[in-house]
């Protein structure tokens, strides 16, 4: 039976901000009914992510998925594999208490699912794609100040970032805020 998740810190955050947390129950029928998971490296928002609910839902589920690939689950293309799916994972919260949160629960995941021993490198960039994907923002009032980085994955081992706004990409607008160079992702978090 899956554990029940807290659905309110406090009267007065559900007072002041309308925050109430989805339980685990309803997170598992949600996306039952939904394909968030059926392609391990769709991207998937969650626009009020709160301490993630639903992404951590969704990590473990597609790295359920990957475990099953027994060439990227392999020991030489695990740690990649692993942040590729992360990667694809994006999630906006107007709290920084829940983005801190979620953050850690995604790293718990992670570590669920990895052996004990992985690499600096890996400790890193999973670091910096969780702080580029689990932002701090208001997807009502502040969505000119929301800006994503899109991961794409050209070649094994390697990442390419782009920044979009989230305001040109609701307009249909394919503008590039700003673009890195392609990166090993164990050299990931050395080029911001």
């Amino acid at each position: 039976m899956p554990k029940a998740t807290i659905q309110i810190k406090s009267k007065s955050r559900v007072r002041n901000r309308g925050e109430v947390f989805t339980n685990t129950r309803e997170v598992d029928n949600i996306l039952a009914l939904t394909q968030a998971t059926s392609n391990r490296y769709w991207r998937f928002l969650e626009p009020a992510c709160g301490n993630g609910n639903f992404l951590e839902a969704i990590l473990k589920q597609r790295l359920d998925h990957l475990k099953q690939d027994r060439l990227e689950w392999h020991p030489k293309n695990r740690e990649f594999s692993v942040l590729k799916i992360l990667s694809t994972i994006y999630g906006v919260d107007i709290a920084e208490d829940n983005i801190a949160e979620c953050k850690k629960r995604l790293r718990s995941v992670v570590f669920d699912y990895l052996p004990k021993k992985t690499s600096k490198e890996f400790l890193l960039a999973m670091d910096e794609i969780l702080d580029t994907n689990l932002i701090v923002g208001d997807m009502l009032n502040g969505k000119d100040k929301i800006f994503f980085t899109e991961y794409s994955t050209p070649a094994k081992n390697l990442f390419k970032r782009k920044v979009f706004a989230l305001t040109d990409m609701e307009a249909g607008i394919d503008k590039v805020i700003k673009e890195y160079p392609l990166v090993s992702y164990k050299e990931l978090n050395n080029g911001k």
